[in-house]
C-alpha cells in the first residue's frame, strides 16, 4: 500500500508539472499586474518560453517579443525572463537582456537596446541649430527599477556610434559619443562627452519626474575645426579660459 501511495504521488506531481510547463502564456498575463503602460498583443507559446506579435510601451511599438523564463527565480519571489524584442518595431528599435517583476516592482538587468537615432529626434524637443544627426544609439541598462513615472533607480549608458554632424556650411567629425545616466526616484542625470581632431565637448542634463529639465553643455574647437565653421564663432558668447564655449538650456519635454 505504502508503495501504491508513493508511486500516486510521484505520479501527481509529474502531471502537475507537466500542467505547469503547458499552461498558455496568455492564460497566466491575464492575471498578471502590469504597468498600465505596456500593452501586449498576440501571445503564444508557454509562461515558460513564448513570444508575443506586439507589444507596446507608453503607445510606443516596440515591435515582437521573445521571452525564456527562469524557474529558479521564482523560488526568490522573482519572475524573470530572457527576453529579445523589436522585429517590426515602429522605432525600429532592437534589443536583449533581461527583466523581470519583485516585489518593488517591473526591473531591467543587462539589457541592450539599439536604434537610429533619428528616432531619438522624433520624441525630443528641436534642434537649436539646423543639423542633421546620423548613426546608431546603443542603450545598456546595467540595472533598473521602475517607478512612475520614469524609474525608481537605474543605472546605466548610452552610446551614439556616429563619425560626423552635418551642418548647412560644413560637416564636423566627432566620433563616437559615451554619456553614463542614473537614476533616482524619477530624477535621471546624464552625464557625456566627446573628443576628436575637430572639437571636443561634454554636457550634463538633469531632467525631473515633471518632465522639466536643465542642461549645460560646452565645446572647444580642435586644431582640425573646419574654417567655414571657424568663421561663425564670433557670433557666439565670449569662450573662457580654456577656449571652450558654453551654454545652458531649461524647459519641459
Amino acid at each position: 500500500m505504502k508503495r501504491v501511495i508513493l508511486l500516486s504521488l510521484a505520479l501527481m506531481m509529474v502531471f502537475l508539472v507537466s500542467a505547469v510547463a503547458h499552461v498558455p502564456a496568455q492564460v497566466v498575463l491575464n492575471y498578471l499586474p502590469l504597468p498600465s503602460q505596456l500593452v501586449i498583443n498576440g501571445v503564444s507559446g508557454t509562461i515558460w518560453d513564448g513570444s508575443a506579435t506586439g507589444v507596446s510601451w507608453q503607445r510606443q511599438k516596440l515591435g515582437a517579443l521573445h521571452w525564456q523564463l527562469a524557474p529558479l527565480k521564482l523560488l526568490t519571489g522573482k519572475a524573470e525572463a530572457q527576453v529579445r524584442f523589436g522585429r517590426g518595431s515602429d522605432m525600429q528599435v532592437t534589443g536583449r537582456g533581461v527583466v523581470g517583476y519583485s516585489m518593488s516592482g517591473p526591473y531591467a538587468e543587462n539589457l541592450i537596446a539599439s536604434l537610429p537615432v533619428e528616432k531619438i529626434l522624433e520624441l525630443t524637443p528641436p534642434m537649436p541649430v539646423p543639423v542633421e544627426l546620423t548613426g546608431q544609439v546603443e542603450l545598456s541598462i546595467k540595472s533598473m527599477v521602475y517607478a512612475a513615472p520614469y524609474c525608481q533607480t537605474g543605472e546605466g549608458s548610452v552610446v551614439w556610434n556616429t563619425d560626423k554632424v552635418i551642418t548647412p556650411l560644413d560637416e564636423l567629425s566627432v566620433g563616437p559619443v559615451v554619456v553614463d545616466f542614473s537614476c533616482q526616484d524619477s530624477q535621471i542625470t546624464l552625464k557625456g562627452d566627446q573628443n576628436s581632431q575637430q572639437v571636443s565637448s561634454a554636457a550634463e542634463v538633469v531632467m525631473q519626474a515633471n518632465r522639466s529639465y536643465q542642461a549645460s553643455a560646452w565645446f572647444k574647437p580642435g586644431n582640425e575645426f573646419p574654417g567655414s565653421l571657424a568663421e561663425q564663432l564670433k557670433w557666439l558668447p565670449t569662450p573662457d579660459s580654456e577656449g571652450r564655449y558654453q551654454f545652458t538650456y531649461q524647459g519641459r519635454l
